[in-house]
């Protein structure tokens, strides 16, 4: 059978990709989810207003939560997880549309800049930032046939949307919007977005990034990936380690609204774990005492037994 140059040399130039990633051999627009174990939450309880509006993820520490707000003030917050009594707030350098928060052991603080499609360390006492990185697999998020629909938010907002900031310059649409058929006068395509969470464990730092619908652990001294594999959908969001040695992660996606349990040495996708219909959505989560805690991006808090 005579190959089409073109397909042959497209799938060739994938063979260095698949041999140092072996889990790129399952990758594909759509996991295969028909086998994985399925199951929904109880109802979600919603517990107390996020400190400001546009929440967008969360990370635990001994001291409390915080929660990393997608604002032009760029607010990491912490707070107490029960009450969501403010402990302590920064004002973060250097983020644009924060998504993503994570404190490593070096307790340094890790922060997806999705609309500049940089990660940003810096100081979890004051903020300043310590050092930018470009995110591997940035760029536009794209529909594929047999995508979820995308999905909102049905709680009231708990704080007015705030105005949009004064700029001299259109600012880039990036994320879900801007994706397809183009204007005739524009001279490149939208910029795109980048990591939507992070996650720590040693010296790696764990990146879901959606236009790439992957996954990537990466060296957070040499910024180098070392491995990666395929998410369930278009639009993950928070993750959350499901075990105390960090040897499988929960990846939630907004528009299925639902956590994935990944198996961090295979990739493998082994159960969704849906919440119910009129959810809010999930935008931050985190694992904590048998309970999911979630965040939304209009203003809320609330949780759902997992287990």
């Amino acid at each position: 059978m005579m190959i089409e140059r073109r397909t042959f040399l497209g799938a060739a130039a994938t063979l260095p990709a698949i041999a140092a990633f072996p889990k790129l051999a399952q990758a594909a627009a759509h996991p295969d989810l028909s086998n994985v174990k399925k199951r929904t939450t109880g109802k979600v309880e919603v517990l107390y207003k996020t400190p400001h509006f546009g929440a967008n993820g969360l990370e635990l520490t001994s001291e409390g939560m915080w929660i990393i707000h997608q604002i032009e003030e760029n607010y990491a917050s912490l707070v107490d997880i029960k009450t969501g009594k403010l402990i302590r707030e920064i004002q973060v350098e250097g983020i644009r549309s924060a998504s993503g928060i994570a404190i490593d052991d070096d307790n340094v603080m890790w922060i997806g800049s999705t609309y500049n499609r940089l990660i940003v360390s810096a100081d979890p006492k004051t903020g300043k930032a310590i050092a930018k990185y470009s995110t591997p697999g940035a760029g536009q998020i794209y529909k594929v046939k047999g995508d979820v629909e995308g999905s909102r938010t049905p709680l009231e907002p708990a704080y007015p949307r705030p105005a949009p900031p004064p700029s001299t310059a259109p600012r880039s649409t990036g994320g879900r919007q801007g994706a397809g058929k183009q204007d005739m006068s524009v001279q490149e395509g939208p910029a795109g977005t980048g990591a939507h969470c992070i996650l720590s464990k040693g010296n790696l730092l764990y990146v879901d990034v959606p236009p790439a619908r992957m996954i990537y652990a990466i060296d957070k001294t040499s910024w180098e990936v070392q491995d990666m594999f395929p998410v369930a959908g278009n639009r993950p969001h928070d993750m959350t380690w499901a075990d105390a040695g960090k040897t499988h992660l929960w990846c939630s996606d907004s528009n299925y609204n639902a956590f994935f349990l990944h198996d961090v040495a295979t990739g493998r996708i082994l159960e969704q774990v849906s919440l119910p219909a009129g959810s809010p959505i999930i935008h931050g989560a985190k694992l904590h005492d048998g309970y999911m805690y979630m965040c939304d991006d209009v203003g809320w808090m609330s949780r759902v037994r997992f287990s």
